[in-house]
């Protein structure tokens, strides 16, 4: 993410073109990030972390937001598989993955599994999964670094599964939670290890437990209240939240395309893929400027939800089995957010605006609001804070609307 001082840039260029095509989207989200927020771990060489806003004044220690780093490092690799066939472009995406998985790791102490929470870890392993799959599209093969970080994390995950509570993943180390915000994750990345068995109990489970069947979205989690002569006293969390339909999509789609799914299976499993994709539009779906957009969950933790929503719908528009309803929809609530979010988006002179650097090629940054339905110039005004998890969500949907332009 390399820049130069403001004294010695060319003037930004602030392109305002409404016509810029959904992958040209993707690249200035992709460069804006990285300009805003990009810098190193704890000063190490050879690493990169995001920055948890913009500006961040250099004399405070950054509080530390593991999973947010880890959607940057799947937005990361978004940006580096869509641009597999021109390597050149790829590479540099790539190359950053593996600095940024470096200042995780860092960062956490030298072991990416020193984190208390298995959603957390979840979230990582799945990007690191999809990392090693763009190091094999354009090296040939995995990064040792990368392998040995998915073993480590797989194998912390797996003890968070357990039959307490009557199945599910822990939400955390404390193990007084089970939540969809765990196990949805956790049934996904179950399936990409082959772990089938495993991804299908836990499936089973929120399917049993959290799944809200007149709504078609799931609760987000079960908590051990008190516990007492053998019995579990349980308090449903009924809180929903779009982030927790994403994983559970792609877990659906993922296994029911996977070795040794029967007929019937791979059926019930598309059947209810579809209901999620319809509950997600009925529930966190809204009319913004004639689009069909996701509803938005505001800053902090919340600022990345709809866009992990976002990245599974767009593989639930993809999938050539899902009833052509069910593909419509997913993709029109991708595009939709996608289009609003770009023409909302505040264009800034990066030398001046929140004290940016510009880039090399004096290029505006483009700043996007954690909510469709208000334009960055009124969410997101000169001289208040951009939080990382908010541009990340925007990057992760407009990524995900450019894959659909490549269909």
């Amino acid at each position: 993410m390399p820049t130069t001082t403001g004294a010695s840039a060319a003037p930004p260029t602030l392109s305002s073109d409404p016509a810029a095509g959904p992958a040209e989207r993707a690249d200035t989200a992709a460069r804006s990030v990285r300009e805003l927020f990009g810098g190193r771990a704890l000063g190490v060489p050879g690493t990169l972390l995001g920055a948890p806003a913009h500006p961040w004044p250099r004399t405070r220690t950054a509080p530390w937001h593991y999973w947010w780093q880890a959607h940057l490092l799947d937005a990361l690799v978004d940006a580096g598989l869509r641009h597999r066939d021109e390597p050149v472009r790829a590479e540099p995406f790539r190359r950053e993955a593996h600095r940024l998985l470096r200042g995780i790791t860092l960062r956490s102490g030298g072991r990416v599994t020193r984190n208390s929470y298995y959603d957390d870890m979840a979230w990582l392993l799945l990007a690191v999964g999809r990392l090693a799959a763009l190091d094999r599209a354009l090296a040939g093969r995995a990064d040792v670094a990368c392998l040995d970080a998915g073993s480590a994390l797989l194998a912390r995950i797996e003890q968070g599964h357990t039959t307490d509570l009557g199945g599910g993943v822990f939400w955390n180390t404390r193990h007084d939670v089970k939540n969809t915000a765990s196990s949805a994750p956790a049934a996904l990345a179950f399936v990409r290890t082959h772990r089938t068995e495993q991804a299908r109990a836990v499936l089973a489970w929120l399917q049993e437990t959290l799944w809200n069947p007149e709504r078609k979205v799931f609760h987000d989690g079960l908590r051990l209240v008190a516990a007492g002569s053998g019995t579990e006293v349980t308090r449903l969390d009924d809180r929903l939240f779009s982030y927790n339909s994403g994983p559970v999509l792609g877990a659906l789609l993922e296994l029911a395309d996977a070795p040794g799914t029967g007929a019937g299976e791979r059926s019930r499993l598309l059947r209810t893929a579809a209901d999620v994709v319809a509950g997600a539009a009925e529930t966190f779906g809204r009319s913004v400027d004639g689009h069909r957009v996701l509803t938005t969950h505001g800053g902090g933790d919340a600022g990345l939800f709809s866009g992990i929503l976002a990245r599974y719908l767009a593989g639930a528009a993809r999938h050539p089995e899902l009833p052509e309803q069910a593909r419509r929809t997913a993709a029109e609530l991708v595009t939709g957010t996608a289009e609003v979010l770009w023409a909302g988006r505040r264009e800034a002179d990066p030398a001046s605006d929140h004290g940016a650097t510009s880039s090399p090629g004096g290029e505006a940054v483009a700043i996007f609001s954690p909510d469709p339905a208000r334009p960055a110039g009124e969410s997101q005004r000169p001289g208040a804070p951009v939080e990382l998890s908010t541009q990340v969500q925007a990057w992760t949907v407009l990524e995900a609307a450019a894959r659909l332009d490549r269909v």
